[in-house]
């Protein structure tokens, strides 16, 4: 068995002292009477039981509030989406650090973030070289194409040096010959280098076909050389010519535009300012969707029921007892109809409740502070309205002041891919999540998302520079590592609310710290100078060693500051 609202159960504890209070009671009326010289004075054990009948009713309706649950039932949930192929290049040019680790790292980590917005899709991944290869067909496993996606750097000796980026269009075309849904897409990902011959020609059939064709770029238009990876001991070399110049690699974005025109896609910046990959979730969500297959779900029986009539049976027992043993009770127990009007109305309530409702009662939980009592009705309202995107919105916020910031980035997705004038608050709401979780990079490319979804947001754009910054840290910085007071992460915009503006109050720890953190700030600053003095020299191990571990402490100092400006605001009723 389990429970929808727990938080109800912890009444149950009062019935103890509800009980204490009844004997006490009754035992008070005994002895009152005795004084008085009333015959028969004693304590009976009928005189429990209309006392005891009243609490256990009452006990019975605070399980019901708890709303307990017992076997399920399986109901149908149909998957919709589109057929989509990745095409990834692995070749020895998207080894190429002019973006920071690599140029295929970065792939890998946008790929595994658009997999997380796009469940219930399906999705193959082609990836290519020299020569293409199918290396998973088209699958609603998203979570494990992902596994595959981040650990494909170790599969590169699958394929020979070189790059044929019209082979792989056509490999993925093939693999999605293959799919049933009504919307066909390639995504390619590449820095668009040595792209091989055929490449219009494969674009244009796909186009053809149906097919719409999307691009991703990795690298910088500047370049970088060109690193060679012996496959006998992994020894990474710069290329070089004939003269023994470097030879370069860069992003040829113009190409790769070129092909996402042809294809009637778009093409896309990674790792820059500009749309993060994550962005095409809801533009295939606005795409045609497909019905796939309907899948059985099972869904908790609510069993309250059960449970509130018997709390009302036990309610009529304790006003029709007086009356079996005194007829002339009759009159008085009809006045005591109110507990039994109370319950009636408790038990309408629950059985009666809506997401919203539920969801209302989270948000009181919220405001006073309980934010168990919040995941709690938030929960339960997600089982009630599974498509509510501002539900997951919530419980994520919820989980963010319980530091549970895993916990609050995993609800928060589950809203996404969302409607156009959620996306922003939800991306923003996560970015925040991000910062409590010291996944920086990850909380810049959310507020990034924000800023893209509403352009207009101040407080997205206040917290991408700050966490810019932080990612960025100018020499000076690294030894002032305070947030300044008006650094503030404000809290999230929520659901019935737009974007907030202006500048919030500072938080505790925003820059303001007390005394003894200035102190500790500046002893470790002290420090830190000290150990850099004379940087123009080698340094020893011990030093080397010395230095690390204060910039290390410099950096946790400075990010736990910025962790504690993140909060989230109260949602509202939606």
């Amino acid at each position: 068995m389990s429970f929808g609202a727990p938080t109800y159960l912890l009444l149950l504890t009062l019935m103890a002292i509800a009980l204490a209070i009844v004997a006490w009671w009754t035992l008070w009326i005994a002895a009152a009477r005795r004084r008085f010289g009333v015959s028969g004075a004693g304590v009976s054990p009928v005189r429990f039981v209309a006392p005891m009948l009243l609490v256990a009713a009452i006990a019975l309706v605070t399980l019901a509030a708890a709303r307990p649950q017992a076997g399920s039932h399986d109901v149908q949930v149909e998957q919709r989406g589109v057929d989509l192929v990745i095409v990834l290049d692995i070749s020895n040019s998207m080894l190429a650090n002019d973006v920071a680790p690599t140029r295929l790292a970065v792939a890998q980590r946008e790929i595994g973030a658009l997999l997380e917005r796009i469940q219930g899709n399906r999705v193959g991944l082609v990836m290519f070289a020299r020569t293409a290869f199918t290396r998973s067909p088209l699958t609603a496993d998203v979570q494990a194409l992902r596994a595959i996606v981040g650990g494909i750097e170790a599969e590169r000796a699958l394929l020979p040096p070189g790059s044929d980026l019209g082979s792989a269009v056509q490999t993925a075309q093939r693999a999605l010959a293959s799919g049933t849904a009504d919307t066909k897409v390639m995504l390619i990902v590449s820095d668009g280098e040595d792209r091989g011959a055929g490449v219009g020609d494969a674009v244009a059939t796909a186009a053809k076909a149906g097919i719409r064709v999307y691009t991703a770029g990795a690298g910088t238009a500047e370049g970088t050389p060109v690193l060679d990876v012996d496959p006998a001991t992994d020894v990474v070399t710069e290329r070089v010519d004939a003269s023994g110049t470097p030879v370069l690699t860069r992003l040829d974005a113009a190409a790769l535009e070129r092909i996402a025109g042809a294809g009637g896609g778009r093409y896309v910046a990674l790792g820059s300012d500009g749309s993060p990959l994550t962005g095409l979730a809801v533009e295939l969500k606005a795409l045609t969707q497909t019905a796939f297959e309907t899948k059985q779900s099972s869904v908790p029986i609510e069993r309250f029921q059960i449970v509130a009539a018997l709390a009302l049976a036990l309610l009529a027992s304790e006003l029709a007892w007086p009356a079996l043993r005194r007829p002339r009770a009759v009159l008085r127990s009809a006045a005591r109809m109110w507990p039994l009007a109370g319950a009636g109305l408790l038990v309408g309530a629950i059985c009666s409740a809506t997401a919203a409702s539920v969801n209302r009662h989270g948000n009181n939980d919220y405001a006073s502070g309980d934010y168990d009592g919040a995941v709690s009705q938030y929960r339960t309202a997600e089982a009630m309205a599974p498509s509510q995107g501002e539900l997951y919105h919530n419980a994520g916020n919820a989980f963010n002041r319980r530091g549970e910031y895993d916990k609050a980035i995993a609800e928060t997705l589950r809203a996404l891919p969302a409607q156009q004038a959620l996306v922003s608050r939800l991306e923003y709401a996560l970015g925040n999540h991000y910062v409590g979780s010291s996944e920086l990079r990850d909380a810049l490319e959310a507020y990034k998302r924000a800023l893209l979804a509403d352009p207009a947001d101040n407080d997205s754009k206040h917290n991408l520079e700050v966490v810019t910054a932080r990612l960025t840290p100018s020499p000076t910085a690294r030894a002032q590592p305070t947030v300044e007071p008006n650094a503030t992460i404000v809290p999230g915009a929520t659901p019935g609310e737009g974007p907030q503006s202006g500048t919030p109050a500072a938080t505790p720890g925003a820059g303001q710290g007390t005394g003894d953190e200035d102190l500790a700030t500046s002893e470790l600053e002290r420090a830190l100078s000290d150990a850099l003095a004379g940087k123009d020299r080698e340094f020893t191990e011990d030093e080397a060693i010395r230095v690390l571990e204060l910039l290390d402490e410099a950096n946790r100092r400075a990010v736990e500051r910025l962790i504690g400006n993140v909060a989230a605001a109260a949602p509202p009723d939606y």
